[in-house]
This record gives C-alpha cells, sequence and structure tokens, in this order.
C-alpha cells in the first residue's frame, strides 16, 4: 500500500493512477492532518510527500513516522521543487527521508523506487512472510511455514490465506486491523467498501477451527465499517462492570408497607 501526499490533487491522482496500472493499492491526502487520521487507519508500505503541503511540511510527517517501530515503518519519498538547495535536500535524508527527488519528477523513476521499496518491505512484514516456528492463537497452535493448525493431539491443515489472516490478526492483538490493511495484504487490491472477500475467509477459518472444537467468533470481533479485532481473551471472560443480579421472587426481600401509627382513643 503506498500513500501519496500532495497539496496538488493533480498530481496526486496522476501518481495514483501510475499505481493502479501496476495494480498497486493507492491513497492519497493533501494535508498532514489528513495524514494523521489515514495513518490510524492503514499501514503503508511507502509514503510519498510533497516538501511543502498546505499546513506543514515533509518534516511533520518524517517526526510522526519515527514513532512508528522500525520493523514496519514505511520508506519515504520526498519531492522537492527544483529550486531547493543540496543543504535542504540533507535534512529531509538526517530526518529520515530514503529518497529525495527534485522538480520536474519523472514518474517511470519514481515508480521504480517503489517498487524496490514495497519488495524489500514486504519481506520485513511478519505476516506476509512470517518466519516464526509458531505462535497461538485462540487455543491452538499455528505452524504457518507448514500451514497447519495444531490443538492437542489434532492436527489440520488450512489454507495459506488463512494462515496470513491469522498472522496478521496475531500481530495486533486487541486493536482494529481495517479492511484497507486486510484487503491490500490478503488479496493485493484496494477496499472499495464490499467486504464479501474477508467474510468468506474468516467464514473458512472458523469452520477449519470448529473442527479442532474451538468456536472462533468470541476471539474475533467484526468491528462494523472499521476492519477486525482479535482478542486473545475471549470477548465474555474479559473482566468488566459485573452484570446487574436479578433476584427470584423466592429470594426477593419482602417489603413491609408502613403507614402512620395509629394512636387509639382510650
Amino acid at each position: 500500500m503506498i500513500l501519496f501526499l500532495s497539496s496538488s490533487n493533480r498530481e496526486a491522482a496522476a501518481l495514483a493512477s501510475a499505481c493502479d496500472h501496476r495494480s498497486w493499492t493507492a491513497y492519497t491526502c493533501a494535508t498532514v492532518h489528513e495524514f494523521h487520521l489515514l495513518a490510524e487507519k492503514i499501514e503503508p508500505r511507502a509514503v510519498v510527500v510533497r516538501h511543502r503541503l498546505l499546513d506543514g511540511y515533509s518534516d511533520d510527517i518524517l517526526a510522526n513516522l519515527k514513532r512508528v517501530p522500525v520493523e514496519i515503518r514505511p520508506r519515504v519519498i520526498v519531492l522537492m521543487s527544483a529550486d531547493r538547495t543540496a543543504q535542504s535536500e540533507a535534512r529531509q535524508i538526517a530526518l529520515g527521508a530514503d529518497c529525495v527527488l527534485h522538480d520536474p519528477v519523472r514518474v517511470e523513476i519514481l515508480l521504480e523506487y517503489l517498487a524496490r521499496y514495497r519488495v524489500r518491505t514486504e519481506f520485513s512484514k511478519n505476516h506476509l512472510n512470517d518466519r516464526r516456528a509458531s505462535f497461538s492463537f485462540a487455543g491452538a497452535e499455528v505452524y504457518p511455514q507448514e500451514h497447519r493448525l495444531v490443538r492437542g493431539k489434532q492436527s489440520i491443515h488450512i489454507a495459506p490465506q488463512e494462515v496470513a489472516l491469522l498472522s496478521i490478526l496475531s500481530n495486533a492483538p486487541d486493536k482494529v486491523v481495517p479492511y484497507p490493511v486486510l484487503y491490500s495484504d490478503l488479496f493485493s487490491r484496494r477496499f472499495e467498501g464490499d467486504t464479501a472477500n474477508c467474510r468468506v475467509l474468516l467464514g473458512k477459518l472458523s469452520a477449519s477451527f470448529h473442527r479442532l472444537g474451538i468456536e472462533l467468533k468470541p476471539f474475533i470481533q467484526v468491528i462494523p465499517k472499521s476492519g477486525y479485532l482479535y482478542s486473545p481473551t475471549p470477548a465474555e471472560s474479559k473482566p468488566g462492570r459485573p452484570a446487574a443480579k436479578t433476584m427470584s421472587k423466592r429470594n426477593r426481600p419482602r417489603l413491609r408497607a408502613t403507614s402512620p401509627r395509629r394512636t387509639a382513643n382510650r
């Protein structure tokens, strides 16, 4: 997934269109503020940002990305005007940019950089090339290299996409994995609003766990219009506010009617 930040809608649309021709998922935004909102929902593999934006600079984007763990931090290309000095370019590199391109930007060169950065990032992603020997999920043990699911003495083989979904969710416990990320990493395409592919895949995964005697529904919540949330602790067993107790008629305390005392005339 690639994210373009440019105050020129025409430029952003042209770059996104070039990515579409290569079947790469791309998103666009025009301001630093929009980037912060979008970054909470998607996990880009590469970011292309104009040095100057409507409400800030690429410096703000680079500072924000420095807080992202190195293993999932996207590669950054900064686009600068032709009159910017070598000192300005050096500053962007020092702040964390992987590459700086000056106007006029040649799209074919930019795309080759993106192709390299996408491949390099994909191999560093745990869920796309999971190097773990095994990991636990919902009471079962997953062996990603063997595409195998084990519980006790029971063992079954599952599809590679099922393993990929398990890996994605296991790497983000108690966090919502948004649909754009799921569609980009599982199906290599842009999320257009239809969740049918994810529903079918989750149904297959639930059936696989059911064969081992595990109900997957308490562990994976479908967050409407957002994505999937995996909780290592089933939803119904999580501590929370105690439910209000309903007393049976037998145990319900009897209430005595009170009335003002009457003083008998003696």
